[in-house]
This record gives structure tokens, C-alpha cells and sequence, in this order.
């Protein structure tokens, strides 16, 4: 059996590592910041949504289920409502089809039903697709439980250990900030935003990622509306993707524009105009006024050109794995993903039921067509 180092310990990193430790491999889990999950990870909003993303995410997100589902306290239910005006009508029907292949409850709401959920929505918002089965995600639980499975399988996580230099093997030979070095056979690239300057320190080519800021703000709600059993909303764009979005938070509401500034790899804060923005949004779908904003903060999405995750050996480097682009899914669909990289890995195939769900490995590939083109639109 050979021996990995995982770089990366957000979710991706993780998971991936979770799973290969359960197998049997020598893991080790190497993260540059003091604490695991500190940039995408621990600022995800994240919700297990079916009817979110391109075919090969939905498939991930759908094989994910049992892990959440078998995990205690790992999810909990919060329904998800797209809303849409009336010129927003054919597309929201379209998509409902759409989304019944993978989540048959899902469902379409006039305006009626949809202030049954929400009160607050305007009355012009007369069409939504929603997701009745969709559950809020306990990032923090579901990050802890891949690093318990690591930690009992005799796995190793290194803390405060940036790379600075990388060595094709094999073996590979891995040097960190404070001179400590470390051999694997295999290196796997789970470093977020920062994976195309990791593959640029192995000699690896690029694969044109796109890391994006997301801004989220958390807003009070007047004393007398009850928001905590209202769904997670995404108001309508117009072309499949979001205006904005808001979901119930302690203290009121969690708001975005659904921006996506592009931005190089950092630690991303929020800028004032982008919470601005969201509050316009919840104003021009909703009743709300006059809100106090009582928090915010901002992380970064790192998309493919595609927005699906890349997830497979370098064709150019052998001994070197990606596991990148996890964009605004990495949390919902991490215990799939995982499990292909895996297969992937230890196999050179995807597990069975990933197979017969109709995922190809081909969709994943650090080297399929499009990854140097632009970034397709949002949807």
C-alpha cells in the first residue's frame, strides 16, 4: 500500500483523506494556517441542495446523502425556495422538471404558497422551485467527523505547515515552512484557492482555477417576524442563477448578494458595497426594512472554467492528484466527492454506485476540454 500527503485541511482535504486513512493508507494531512478550515470551509452557509449545480455536482451531492444521513447531527431540516417574478415563471417550471430527476419531491409554488413559507415575500413574487427535502449543513460537525476517521485510522495532521518546496518522486519529497520534510508516493492538491500555485511549485500545469469572493452579512428582522423556520430563499436572476439569497441565522437573517468578485488567493473580507448590495436585494423582494447589519464576513469559491470540481492524476506529473474547483458545493457534496477520489486513487475507478448514477470520471479530469477557457456564467 502507498503512503499519501493530502495538502489542504479544509473539507476537501479532509474528506479525501478520511477516506483513504479508512482503507488503509498512510495519511498525512498537511495545513499552512494554525487551524484546519480556516478560509473557504469555515465560512461556508452551506445547505445540501439537489437542485444546485451543474449534473456531475448533483451526482455527488445525491451520493453524499447516506453520510449525512448516517452521521449524527450532521444536517437538519431547512427547506430551499428559488423565487422568481412572472417573466421568471418558464425557467423555475423548467427547472423544477429538472431537479425531480434527483429529488423527486421538488416541487412548484405559486404566490400564495410562497408567502405561506415566507410572509415577508413581495406580491409580485408569484413562481419558486422548492426543495421541501433540502437540509441546512453543520460544516463545522461534518469537517470534524473526516478528521475523527483520519485520527482513528492512524492518520497524521499537521497543523501550521505551509509548503514551501515540492519534489517529484517518486517518492515525492514535501518541504514545509520550518524545514520539517516529509516523503509520499503521492501527493493529493486539496489546497482551495491556492491548488494552481501548489501545482506551479510541483512543475504541475495549471488548471486555470478562478477563486471568487462571496460576501455574506447578518441582518436583525423586527421583533415580530419569526424567521427561524423559513426556508433557505434564493431570489431569481433571470437565467438560472441567483440575485441574491437569504436564510435564517440567530440573530435574523443571513444575507448575500451571491457575488462573485474575482480575487487572487487570500484571507477575503467583506467590502461595504457588496453588503450594501445584499440589502438591496432582500429590500426588492421583501417587505424587511430598516435592518441593522450585526456581522459579516466573506471567503472564496474556487471555481473550474466548467464549475465542476477536478478531481484526478495529473497528466503530466504522475504521483500527483487533484482534488480542486469545489466552488460553492464543496460542503454538500464532499462525502461523494471523496469517495471518487478514493476509488479513483486506490482503483483507478469510481465506486459502483457512483458508476451506475451515470458520473464519468471524464467530467472530473484535471485535463478535459474547456479548464483554459473563461469561466462559464453562474447558473
Amino acid at each position: 500500500m502507498f503512503d499519501v500527503l493530502v495538502i489542504g485541511g479544509g473539507i476537501a482535504g479532509v474528506s479525501v483523506a478520511g477516506e483513504l486513512a479508512a482503507a488503509g493508507v498512510d495519511v498525512t494531512v498537511v495545513e499552512a494556517e494554525p487551524t484546519l478550515a480556516y478560509h473557504t470551509t469555515g465560512r461556508s452557509a452551506a445547505q445540501y441542495l439537489i437542485n444546485y449545480g451543474d449534473p456531475p455536482v448533483r451526482l455527488l451531492t445525491a451520493a453524499s446523502h447516506s453520510f449525512f444521513e448516517a452521521g449524527e447531527n450532521l444536517w437538519s431540516p431547512r427547506a430551499f425556495l428559488r423565487v422568481g417574478r412572472a417573466d421568471h415563471e418558464a425557467t423555475l417550471r423548467a427547472d423544477v422538471l429538472k431537479g425531480q430527476r434527483l429529488a423527486p419531491e421538488t416541487e412548484f409554488l405559486d404566490g400564495p404558497a410562497i408567502r405561506d413559507l415566507v410572509p415577508v415575500m413581495r406580491e409580485d413574487v408569484v413562481a419558486a422551485l422548492h426543495e421541501p427535502t433540502a437540509m441546512e449543513l453543520d460544516v463545522a460537525a461534518i469537517h470534524q467527523a473526516y478528521v475523527r476517521m483520519i485520527r482513528a485510522a492512524g492518520g497524521t495532521i499537521v497543523p501550521s505547515a505551509p509548503v514551501v518546496d515540492l519534489t517529484p518522486g517518486p517518492p515525492w519529497r514535501v518541504t514545509l515552512a520550518d524545514g520539517t520534510r516529509h516523503e509520499a508516493d503521492i501527493v493529493v492538491n486539496a489546497a482551495g484557492a491556492w491548488a494552481d500555485d501548489v501545482a506551479h511549485m510541483a512543475g504541475v500545469g495549471p488548471v486555470g482555477l478562478h477563486p471568487l469572493r462571496r460576501t455574506i452579512a447578518v441582518v436583525g428582522v423586527p421583533d415580530d417576524v419569526d424567521a427561524r423556520e423559513w426556508p433557505l430563499v434564493g431570489f431569481e436572476r433571470g437565467d438560472g442563477g441567483m440575485d441574491a439569497y437569504c436564510k435564517p441565522e440567530p440573530g435574523g437573517l443571513m444575507v448575500s448578494p451571491a457575488d462573485e468578485t474575482p480575487s487572487e488567493p487570500c484571507d477575503a473580507r467583506p467590502e461595504e458595497l457588496d453588503i450594501a448590495r445584499a440589502l438591496d436585494g432582500l429590500t426588492s423582494w421583501t417587505t424587511l426594512t430598516g435592518r441593522h447589519v450585526r456581522g459579516s464576513w466573506a471567503g472564496l469559491r474556487t471555481f473550474a472554467a466548467d464549475r465542476n470540481p477536478v478531481v484526478g492524476s495529473a497528466p503530466d506529473q504522475p504521483g500527483f492528484f487533484w482534488v480542486a474547483g469545489h466552488g460553492g458545493y464543496g460542503i454538500q457534496m464532499s462525502p461523494g466527492l471523496a469517495r471518487a477520489a478514493a476509488g479513483l486513487l486506490l482503483h483507478d475507478e469510481l465506486p459502483a454506485d457512483l458508476r451506475e448514477s451515470g458520473l464519468d470520471p471524464a467530467e472530473l479530469a484535471p485535463d478535459r476540454p474547456g479548464l483554459d477557457g473563461p469561466l462559464t456564467p453562474a447558473h
